[in-house]
């Protein structure tokens, strides 16, 4: 086969109802809001990719909004036309023409992998070097802000066998308050599971010193992003000082900055996440640059349906050493999802799916069932 010329690309705005509300440090949700990208080949297969950006544009700065727009008026039409198999000049292109909006090209990049996925009869891992794990250990968000509630809900997935790390979202409570109420789950949860604390980068560095102190008397094992994503010479300082894990993840977005944080030891561990580096390939080269200066890997996430999930374990699979695991966990929070088969979850793991490219398929009646509208632009050879 020489080529997989590109036919046509479809954007689809959906909006999934959660479970219950996710608290980040600076708003919450109730809903998740994707961008769904098809591709369409000229013999008829369809690539499939997911854009997911965490209750609007507050991480990172884009939105669903601005991912179609950027998709449909600017990244689009440099696609359709030519060879899916040319991949490397694709993304060029699109560098070259639209600065940053990682997220929007991830999920293309996504959906033009698991269309030479689908084509060649090849799951993605093995057009990433091939696998060498079938799971992730797993980790559950808690957000209600309430230490007994989340304790409790510890305690079922604990029983469901589901996960043993827990990750507690802070920032919007008072630094106090939430201390406070990290330590209380950590000590309930002493000896049966790992708790970790993510303040989303609202703490200033003196705040920080106080904070993780108490932290780290409790027995919290990991905090991810205390300060602020641009301060990598104070969570160099925290990481000296501090035997608590420190964790970085809107602090690495490129592979500049994977060089900066390995050049200044800003933090043992890194959160990889395809969105914010701007696809695949791009995360698999800065775990490479983690990896080798001595930077443990962790599987982050935005909370992607059981398809963009599925597309982090393609990635997944291929990293050997996770030592905290990852969080992987957007399907469990869903109330509805968009794939035919949910992502498999058991003994507190998240497993590979089987099949060719990103190994998922997707629900046309639920897609359309939850689209925010029908009228949406295709991108066809004229």
């Amino acid at each position: 086969m020489n080529e997989i010329r590109i036919e046509a690309v479809d954007t689809v705005i959906i909006d999934l109802p959660l479970r219950r509300e996710q608290r980040f440090s600076v708003l919450g949700t109730s809903k998740q809001s994707i961008v769904i990208i098809l591709i369409r080949s000229s013999d008829g297969a369809v690539g499939i990719g997911e854009a997911t950006p965490p209750c609007g544009p507050w991480w990172g700065g884009e939105s669903v909004e601005s991912i179609k727009v950027q998709i449909d008026t600017y990244l689009a039409p440099l696609l359709v036309g030519q060879d899916a198999f040319g991949l490397d000049e694709l993304m060029h292109c699109m560098h070259r023409v639209v600065y940053g909006n990682h997220f929007a090209k991830a999920a293309i990049e996504m959906a033009l992998l698991d269309l030479i996925g689908k084509v060649l009869q090849q799951p993605v891992y093995n057009l990433l070097g091939g696998k060498v794990r079938e799971s992730l250990p797993m980790s559950w968000p808690l957000a209600t802000g309430d230490p007994d509630l989340e304790i409790a809900e510890a305690e079922e997935k604990l029983d469901q066998r589901l996960h043993r790390m827990f990750k507690l979202k802070m920032g919007a409570l008072p630094v106090e308050e939430d201390v406070s109420r990290a330590c209380k789950v950590a000590l309930a949860l002493e000896g049966r599971a790992s708790v970790r604390v993510d303040p989303n980068a609202m703490w200033d560095e003196s705040t920080a010193m106080r904070a993780i102190a108490r932290l780290q008397d409790a027995g919290i094992e990991l905090i991810e992003q205390p300060l602020s994503r641009w301060d990598y010479d104070g969570a160099s300082r925290l990481a000296q000082r501090f035997r608590t894990e420190i964790m970085l993840d809107e602090g690495l977005c490129t592979m500049q900055d994977m060089f900066r944080i390995a050049a200044c030891r800003a933090g043992g561990t890194v959160s990889l996440k395809i969105m914010k580096s701007g696809g695949i390939r791009a995360t698999r080269a800065i775990a490479d640059v983690a990896s080798a200066s001595g930077t443990s890997l962790y599987m982050g996430t935005f909370l992607e349906s059981s398809y963009g999930t599925a597309a982090n374990m393609q990635l997944c699979a291929t990293f050997r050493d996770l030592p905290f695991g990852g969080e992987l966990a957007g399907p469990l929070l869903l109330a509805e999802d968009i794939c035919q088969q949910p992502a498999e979850y058991r003994d507190f793991e998240l497993w590979l799916s089987d099949g060719v490219g990103m190994a998922a398929a997707i629900d046309e009646d639920k897609l359309n069932a939850f689209r925010r509208d029908r009228r949406y632009s295709v991108h066809v050879v004229a």
